[in-house]
């Protein structure tokens, strides 16, 4: 039997055009989180990329795409399926790392880091990053 978790997180950018980046369990991530019952997926990410970086002025700009992998987990196979949204704040809002879920570093990268960090990272994100530059244009 296979169990499937709903999450949602976010591509946030700043005004110096640098992007969110966390620094969890050995790899860089973008933030997200499970959806919580009566709660819809943009509630959930700005709880979740709040959550797990500090930040308490963000907005919401547009949704992105959605992303989905296997693993398993105590034996059972579970699928996830996160919701991703572009997102926005001030690159002069302090950062908080959530250190109970295990976030090591949030900082801001230039969109050339982001690809040098996301070698260290996931398939499913170094895929959410080549579909989010090709929506919005942001060069090689």
């Amino acid at each position: 039997m296979q169990k499937t978790i709903i999450a949602a997180g976010g591509i946030v950018k700043n005004e110096k055009e640098q992007f969110l980046m966390i620094y969890r369990l050995g790899k860089w991530d973008f933030p997200k989180g499970k959806v919580e019952k009566e709660e819809n997926l943009e509630l959930a990410a700005l709880r979740e990329v709040k959550e797990e970086t500090g930040i308490e002025n963000l907005t919401l700009t547009m949704p992105v795409m959605q992303t989905t992998h296997y693993y398993i987990l105590n034996r059972e196979s579970i699928c996830k399926i996160t919701h991703w949204f572009e997102m926005s704040c001030s690159s002069s809002t302090t950062l908080t790392p959530q250190t109970e879920e295990d976030i090591e570093q949030v900082i801001w990268v230039s969109k050339d880091e982001v690809e040098n960090r996301l070698s260290n990272s996931y398939e499913t994100l170094r895929g959410l990053w080549g579909c989010y530059r090709g929506v919005k244009k942001l060069g090689s």
